[in-house]
């Protein structure tokens, strides 16, 4: 395979204080590129359990066209399937919603089971004659996709060939230490929210990192998380994000409070909060009294499907006595991302102008963008790298 891209250009987040170039957010080339070689090759959250909603439940997930497809068995087990008939490559599944017994494909009705194995092929040696001596069911099942479920995320390595999933999310945990994500609970239909960007998923990673906005672009968050008592928090190779000092909610979702983890450490107790964008595509919170996650999902070069989900300690979760108080944290949580939706459609408008190539990142503030941009070059780079190594 011949480099699609110079090595070099994505060398400069690597050396100097500067982003990425225009092409990794404005190129449908570059975009499958890194689809293929850097995405691929990690691990990548694609949905979260609370989008199946039971057993018996298929939900198909397209990362800029390459289909996947989740199904849940009704056993409660969840596999990761290529979306894709074995005989002719038919996209098998549209949409999310239930299934009887089979999967079957809509082109000449073949079926799949929940596990993946094909039971049957109707009329496969003609009218009426649904078997063939000479083709073995066995070796056509759908192909499956190494997967892993974490803090109620479901994570897939499409090349199957990532280090293991404790491996790669060790950092962050290591830093997490205090908090055991099984034991929150997600808060149901007013704990969710879903948005489409117009622009690239890394914008909105970068924008998740960057407390510097606060004040032009948040002053309701600004006024109880303020800019002074953020400090950056960087996990060098896999996450990047902000610290809040003392992020007290009282004043934006009422003045009841939802039940507290008491397990956590006195400065979370007190109002501390952390978030991080994880590489390739997760934002996280965590909170004293609830932890939230972002995934995103590249639709195109210039487009991104967001969602949320919040997750809260103890009855928080379900207890009617805090409807209320989820609601208002989602819809709060919410108001936040749309505020922020301009300023990452804003800017996947502007990296249209070639008069901007990385740009100047502040030494002072742009620690967790930078970081995370050099996360993302070293990716590339190796990617580049081992597809010339594949060319000699």
């Amino acid at each position: 395979m011949d480099k699609v891209f110079d090595a070099d250009v994505f060398r400069q987040p690597l050396e100097t204080l500067t982003g990425l170039p225009n092409l990794a957010y404005n190129s449908s080339t570059y975009a499958k590129f890194e689809r293929d070689q850097v995405l691929a090759k990690t691990w990548y959250c694609i949905a979260t359990l609370a989008q199946l909603s039971g057993d018996g439940w298929v939900h198909p997930v397209d990362i800029i066209d390459l289909p996947l497809l989740l199904v849940r068995d009704r056993d409660s087990t969840i596999r990761v399937f290529h979306n894709v008939c074995s005989h002719r490559g038919m996209k098998l599944v549209e949409q999310p919603g239930p299934i009887k017994q089979l999967i079957t494909c809509r082109y000449h009705g073949w079926c799949y089971s929940a596990c993946g194995e094909l039971k049957a092929t109707p009329h496969i040696n003609g009218e009426g004659v649904h078997s063939d001596d000479n083709f073995d069911n066995t070796l056509h099942g759908l192909q499956q996709v190494r997967s892993h479920i974490f803090a109620g995320m479901i994570f897939v390595n499409i090349d199957g060939q990532a280090p293991d999933f404790a491996s790669f999310i060790e950092p962050v945990t290591r830093h997490w230490h205090e908090f055991d994500f099984d034991a929150y609970t997600h808060g149901g239909t007013d704990s969710c929210w879903e948005l489409e960007l117009q622009g690239n998923w890394k914008f909105a990673q970068e924008n998740h990192v960057d407390g510097y906005h606060l004040p032009f672009v948040h002053p309701d968050l600004n006024s109880y998380s303020p800019l002074r008592d953020h400090r950056p928090l960087l996990i060098e190779g896999s996450a990047s994000g902000q610290i809040s000092l003392g992020q007290h909610h009282a004043g934006a979702i009422g003045e009841t409070r939802l039940p507290y983890n008491p397990h956590l450490s006195e400065p979370f107790q007190q109002g501390r909060a952390e978030f991080l964008s994880i590489f390739p595509n997760i934002m996280m919170g965590v909170h004293a009294d609830h932890v939230w996650t972002v995934h995103l999902i590249p639709l195109s070069e210039c487009k991104t499907f967001e969602r949320m989900d919040l997750y809260y300690f103890g009855d928080g979760a379900t207890s009617p006595i805090y409807k209320d108080l989820r609601s208002k944290n989602r819809d709060r949580m919410l108001n936040i991302f749309e505020e922020d939706r301009d300023m990452i459609e804003g800017m996947q408008r502007g990296r249209q102008s070639p008069a901007f190539q990385g740009g100047a990142l502040s030494p002072g503030m742009d620690q967790p963008a930078h970081c995370f941009n050099r996360i993302v070059a070293k990716a590339v780079i190796d990617a580049l790298d081992a597809t010339a190594d594949e060319t000699v």
